[in-house]
C-alpha cells in the first residue's frame, strides 16, 4: 500500500510538470479528463496497447503498434488502430521470425512520430492495458523522452500482474503468458504476435478478470500493477 501511494504521489507530479510542456500534445494529454482512482473499474475508460518489437533490448525498434479503446462492459472497435512503424534498421532473424515483420514491410511503415504522436493523442484520458505493461509503458515512455524531450507519465493496468494475484499458484514457464490465461477464463485462442490482436486480447482479458473481483473494485485497487 506504501509503495502504491508513493507511486501515485509520482505519478501526479508528473502530470502536473507535463500539464506546464510548452508541446501541444503533452499539455492536451496531461490536461486530458482523467478518471478518478475511486472510479468503479467496470466503468473506468481503458485503451489496449501492444507494440511488436524488434527483440527485448532496451533500444529495440518498434515495428507495429495495435491499440483498441474500452471498458469493463465492451470493446470500441471503431476506435482500433493497427499501424506498422518505419524502420530501416537491420531486424533481428528471430525477432522476425515470431512476428512476421521483415525489412522491406518495416521499410514500408508509417514514421515513429507520427504514429506516437497518434497513441498519445488516443491515450489521453485512458487508462493503458496491457500484459507485461512494462514493455509498453517504457517504450512508449522511451519514444516520447526522443521526439519530445519528456517521458510521459502513464497509468497503467497489468493483466499478468492481476492474473497472478488472481490465480497465484499456477506452474509452469507459460503459466502466465496471454493465451495460457485466456484459456483459463475459455477465452478463444487467438494468432499471437500481431499488436492490434494481441491488444484486443488483453482488452477481453482483463474484462474476464473483472468478474473474478468485487463489484466495489476500484480503479486505484489495480493500477500500478
Amino acid at each position: 500500500m506504501v509503495s502504491a501511494r508513493i507511486a501515485r504521489w509520482r505519478q501526479e507530479r508528473a502530470f502536473k510538470s507535463l500539464a506546464s510542456s510548452d508541446q501541444p500534445l503533452l499539455h492536451a494529454y496531461a490536461a486530458a479528463d482523467w478518471p478518478d482512482p475511486a472510479t468503479p473499474a467496470r466503468e473506468a475508460p481503458f485503451l489496449a496497447l501492444d507494440f511488436e518489437l524488434d527483440g527485448l533490448r532496451k533500444d529495440a525498434h518498434l515495428l507495429q503498434a495495435g491499440w483498441v479503446p474500452f471498458t469493463g462492459r465492451g470493446i470500441a472497435m471503431a476506435g482500433a488502430q493497427s499501424i506498422d512503424i518505419r524502420s530501416y534498421a537491420q531486424l533481428d532473424d528471430e525477432a522476425v521470425t515470431i512476428h512476421g515483420i521483415g525489412e522491406q514491410r518495416a521499410a514500408q511503415g508509417e514514421p515513429v512520430a507520427k504514429v506516437i504522436s497518434a497513441l498519445i493523442e488516443a491515450m489521453a484520458g485512458q487508462v493503458m492495458v496491457a500484459h507485461a505493461a512494462g514493455i509498453e509503458r517504457s517504450s512508449l515512455q522511451r519514444m516520447s523522452q526522443k521526439l519530445f524531450g519528456e517521458p510521459i507519465p502513464i497509468r497503467q493496468v497489468c493483466t499478468l500482474s492481476l492474473e497472478r494475484r488472481i490465480n497465484p499458484n499456477c506452474i509452469g514457464p507459460e503459466a502466465y503468458r496471454l493465451a495460457s490465461c485466456r484459456k483459463r477464463y475459455g477465452l478463444p485462442e487467438y494468432q499471437a504476435h500481431d499488436a492490434l490482436t494481441d491488444a484486443i486480447a488483453a482488452a477481453e482479458l482483463f474484462q474476464a478478470q473483472l468478474t473474478r473481483l468485487s463489484s466495489a473494485t476500484t480503479l486505484g485497487d489495480l493500477e500500478h500493477g
